[in-house]
């Protein structure tokens, strides 16, 4: 069909016959398309994503940032205890806190994150923020000293704290970062039904701070 044609396009409705310009076709799909978007949660990985492969080319998105992240993490030699996953939400960095800090504490151990530095390096020459989560396992902690009590709760913010107060000091602007503290709310491996080793290492993967880059 040309365009000719589509242009004298002819409808039928109700009996009654009546003629739509193909220019208001396309504009009505256009404002459906923008009012789908308006009222959807936009999820940039997922966003960046589509966008890459409608373009062709990955430069200057989360995708190509993550692809040089995990790039960074898994060469010879690397950056230990910590996994890098492009999901829906934006560039995911998992960071194993057994290797972060002792057991019940949220100080950082000396020189833990110096590894870190390259990505944060890279992170800061972009317009991303970075959500720095914290995350528990399921086993209940409470202790209570001075009138202060703690919960996996308030580990959980606190490590998140430690960390993010490191990216601070590596020159991330403030106004990029947000910091939240999950306790066991959001695990990263399900312990239904585990027992044994098992559910002692799905809680070894549930115990970390998260670095969401979006």
């Amino acid at each position: 069909m040309k365009l000719s044609d589509l242009k004298r396009t002819k409808f039928r409705s109700a009996g009654d016959n009546y003629y739509v310009s193909f220019t208001d076709v396309m504009m009505l799909l256009s404002v459906f398309f923008i009012l789908i978007i308006s009222i959807s949660k936009i999820e940039k990985g997922s966003f960046e994503r589509i966008k890459s492969s409608f373009s062709g080319s990955t430069k200057g998105t989360l995708v190509e940032l993550s692809e040089e992240i995990k790039y960074m993490v898994e060469k010879d030699p690397g950056i230990p205890n910590v996994t890098v996953e492009l999901t829906k939400e934006g560039v995911l960095l998992d960071l194993k806190t057994a290797a972060l800090f002792d057991s019940g504490s949220a100080a950082l151990k000396k020189g833990t994150l110096d590894p870190m530095k390259v990505i944060i390096e890279k992170v800061r020459g972009t317009n991303y923020r970075i959500d720095v989560e914290g995350h528990t396992d399921d086993l209940r902690f409470y202790k209570e000293n001075d009138e202060l009590k703690e919960s996996n709760w308030s580990l959980s913010g606190r490590r998140a704290a430690s960390v993010l107060n490191h990216i601070l000091e590596l020159g991330i602007s403030p106004k990029r970062l947000r910091l939240v503290g999950y306790a066991s709310n959001r695990p990263k491996v399900s312990i239904t039904n585990k027992t044994g080793d098992e559910l002692e290492k799905a809680r070894m993967e549930n115990r970390r701070v998260s670095l969401l880059i979006h």
